[in-house]
């Protein structure tokens, strides 16, 4: 007879940390080591789990044990959990002493460089006494962690199809053809994708957020890039333009081109807007509203 999932999941609450470790560790004694479990209640615990789920969550291999594909997925699901249930714990403390509370602040890769950092150097000396944790994901991620509570307020990209989700916006980021200073375009006050159609581009991989909106912008000009190298990090892009491997559209970066470099706007002018987003479905700790509220004053045309 299978055993009801409530059951048994209250029958695993003690000794998940153990199945989360061993993930992370990729060996029994590690994982037991890193828990402060003796090596023997680490067996136990494992037997206590197989027992209690009915399929095999580990195997040998050779001189180790390690995880089974059910162990692995278990114990992702495990950490998921683990996530929520520390952000949560976050929040009580946040409820009883707001101004020593804590905000779990997300944002894209992108902003990290900069617009992130100086954004919180701003709010640590306004609030000293509030803990931040950070939390750096692609737009996907970072919607699906303001919704599940691991992410209290995140700082991405405006979108309007996003379900669910309230965004002030912040900043607007112009899209620029980035090129070396020697580039024959590099000289032009502006330049239009049309006459572009005979270079070789660099740029992000197909899938990634920004490719799509520079695939758009490509499409409304009608013209059809060729792509040399493709690659999943903006400031890779960036600097394999710089290098003359090909020119590249992207968001203009803060602070001014790379050295031996040049950004040259591209018209009809477009622009990734970027906002701070929190989610309707949750309400916001003490900590956390009054973050978003600083955030928010700090907005720039």
């Amino acid at each position: 007879m299978v055993p009801q999932p409530a059951e048994v999941a209250s029958k695993l609450i003690p000794k998940l940390a153990l199945l989360v470790a061993m993930a992370q560790r990729e060996h029994l004694s590690a994982a037991a080591a890193s828990i402060g479990l003796p090596q023997s209640t680490a067996s136990q615990w494992i037997a206590a789990l197989r027992q209690a789920v009915g399929v095999p969550l580990t195997r040998r291999a050779g001189q180790r044990i390690e995880l089974t594909a059910a162990g692995r997925v278990l114990a992702e699901s495990v950490r998921r959990t683990h996530s929520v249930l520390a952000a949560g714990v976050a929040r009580a403390y946040d409820a009883t002493d707001p101004g020593h509370g804590q905000v779990i602040f997300g944002f894209l890769r992108t902003l990290g460089v900069s617009r992130a950092p100086e954004l919180l150097r701003g709010y640590r000396l306004a609030h000293p006494r509030v803990r931040l944790t950070l939390v750096q994901a692609a737009h996907e991620q970072l919607v699906a962690a303001l919704h599940d509570g691991t992410v209290d307020v995140a700082l991405s990209v405006v979108r309007p199809s996003d379900p669910d989700i309230v965004a002030v916006d912040m900043f607007r980021e112009p899209y620029v053809l980035v090129m070396p200073l020697e580039h024959p375009l590099a000289r032009h006050g502006s330049v239009r994708l049309h006459e572009c159609r005979d270079e070789s581009f660099v740029g992000l991989s197909p899938g990634i957020a920004m490719r799509r909106s520079v695939d758009d912008l490509f499409l409304a000009a009608r013209t059809q890039p060729r792509y040399v190298f493709e690659t999943e990090e903006v400031e890779t892009v960036r600097g394999l333009a710089t290098a003359g491997l090909g020119v590249a559209v992207l968001p203009a970066r803060h602070g001014g081109p790379l050295a031996g470099s040049v950004e040259v706007p591209i018209v009809p002018r477009a622009y990734r807007h970027i906002g701070l987003l929190a989610s309707k479905r949750r309400t916001l700790g003490s900590a956390s509203e009054g973050f978003r509220q600083w955030a928010t004053m700090r907005s720039t045309p």
